[in-house]
Parts: C-alpha cells; structure tokens; sequence
C-alpha cells in the first residue's frame, strides 16, 4: 500500500478551507434570519416546493445552497432548525443525488452529457429517490422518526440576553460546527487516499477503465474525482461513459456525502440503500439502451 501523505493533507487544508468559509458564514445567516424572525416569511415563499419534499418549511435555504452551491452550505442552513431523524434523511437523499449543479453540470458536459440532461435527469432522480419514504409508513423504516438527533455544537448554553451575547454564543457554535464536519471529512479523506493507495486498485490497466471510472466516482465524488473520471473516459465507449455518468448522478461520494448527513441524526442504511438500488437500475437500463442501439 503507497499512502501518499502529502496528497492526504493538501486535500485536507483545501476542503477545511471551504468548509470554514463556507459553514461559519451560512451558519450565522441563518440564526440571524430566526433571530429577526425574517425565517418564516421564507419559508413561507417556498412553502408548496417543501411541502412535496415532505419537509418544513424552514428547510428552503438549506435546499437552495445544497443545490447550487455545496453540501457545506446545506448543513449550515439546515443544522439550526432542529431537524428529525426522518427530515435530515430526506435532506440526505434528495441532495445527495441533486447538489453543486453548476460545478458537476460542468465535468458531466466534458464527460459528453450536456447540462439540460444532467440537470433534468438529476432533477427528477431526487425526486424518484425519495419515494420509498414518501410512500412506505415510517414505522416500518425507522425506530423513532420524530427524534430530534442533537448535533454536537448544540449545548446547554443559556438564551442570549442581548443581540451582542446572541451573536458571540452563535459565534462559538458556528466555530464548532465547521470543526467538527472538518474531523469528520479530514476522516473521510485519509479512508479515501487510503482506498486510493491499493496496490489493486493502482494494478487497474485502461481494459478496466468502466470499473475505475465507477469505484473513483462512488468513493470520491464528481468533483474530486473529476481528474481520474476524465482520464479513464478516453479508453471508454460512449456507451461506457454515459452508463458511468447517469450512474453517478445518482450516487456518488457515497462515503463523505453520507456521513455528513448521518452526524446529524439521518439512517445510513437508507441513504446508501436507496441510492445505489435507483442507482444500478440507471445503470442496467442505460447499458441495455446502448445495446440494443448499437446492433
């Protein structure tokens, strides 16, 4: 196994780079929308989107930022509302197929899927994912659905007496929170570069192309494993790539995408389940499509 360390940590600084820039901001936004109760008037315009997503109301922003900017962003806006069980896993599944449009658009279009068919495939694919929970009884899929599963930063502090205590409290737990989801990422980062230094893996000649296409996606994600993805496609069929792409759409960094949610309280075994079950359905059908097509 060649663990290579400095990869390990440049990839780590970057990513808790953005996470702190990203989380500390978002997270304080909207604590301030709550504070000068400008949260339910939001709410209030994206109130017929949510309520088809089954969610409350308050969730619209954390929607909004998943989708154009990252998941980062989402956890921020979402962590302060006292979220359940069932509310973060919902959360979980639509972004995790439905998130970064505009960066991922982008690396789907050099991989020769054009942006009205990612978007719109990945639109209706977050959509299709969540029906097993819209439709099966919660009680058959989770133990206790309503439980409110408290974030780490959350603590005993007392109510602000005043705006300035208010935002040094919000302060402190903003702080936390990015520190927190940088362990938990920096974690998921030294796993991958672990999985990256496989001697197997690293044996994978250009005839395995398709399944070092999916492995790196599944494990790293569209963007961090844009480079290897984009590699790889020019030993690949179109037939092979477009299988690869809409499998990907649907589930990718299954690992990091996954946990992130998971922290606050959504079931792991649903949001990995789900997503690759809809996942290897695309796959097989796209596959058999370009079969048929090209007898």
């Amino acid at each position: 196994m060649n663990f290579d360390t400095q990869a390990f940590l440049n990839s780590a600084l970057s990513t808790a780079k953005v996470i702190v820039f990203t989380v500390i901001p978002y997270f304080l936004l909207a604590e301030l929308l709550m504070y000068f109760e400008l949260m339910p008037i939001i709410a209030q315009v994206f109130e017929p989107f949510t309520n088809l997503l089954n969610l409350p109301p308050e969730t619209a922003l954390a929607l909004a930022s998943g989708v154009f900017l990252n998941l980062y962003a989402a956890i921020a806006f979402a962590a302060p509302l006292g979220l359940s069980v069932y509310d973060w896993t919902i959360l979980g599944l639509f972004l995790g197929v439905l998130h970064s449009i505009p960066i991922e658009s982008a690396i789907m279009k050099k991989l020769g899927v054009d942006w009205l068919h990612s978007v719109g495939f990945r639109l209706i694919m977050a959509f299709i994912v969540l029906i097993p929970l819209l439709i099966i009884p919660t009680e058959f899929l989770f133990d206790n659905p309503d439980h409110v599963a408290s974030a780490l930063y959350q603590t005993t502090l007392t109510t602000p007496d005043n705006f300035t205590d208010f935002i040094l409290q919000k302060s402190y737990e903003a702080v936390l929170l990015a520190i927190e989801i940088i362990i938990l990422v920096s974690l998921v980062i030294f796993i991958v570069t672990l999985i990256k230094g496989l001697k197997f893996l690293q044996k994978f000649d250009h005839h395995l192309s398709t399944i070092m296409a999916l492995i790196t996606g599944l494990l790293i994600g569209i963007t961090y494993g844009a480079g290897v993805l984009l590699k790889e496609a020019q030993y690949m069929s179109k037939k092979q790539i477009l299988s690869v792409c809409y499998f990907l759409m649907v589930a990718h960094a299954i690992i990091e995408d996954t946990l992130l949610f998971v922290f606050f309280g959504a079931d792991i075994f649903l949001l990995i389940g789900i997503r690759l079950f809809f996942a290897l359905i695309v796959f097989y059908f796209i596959s058999n499509y370009y079969k048929t097509t090209d007898t």
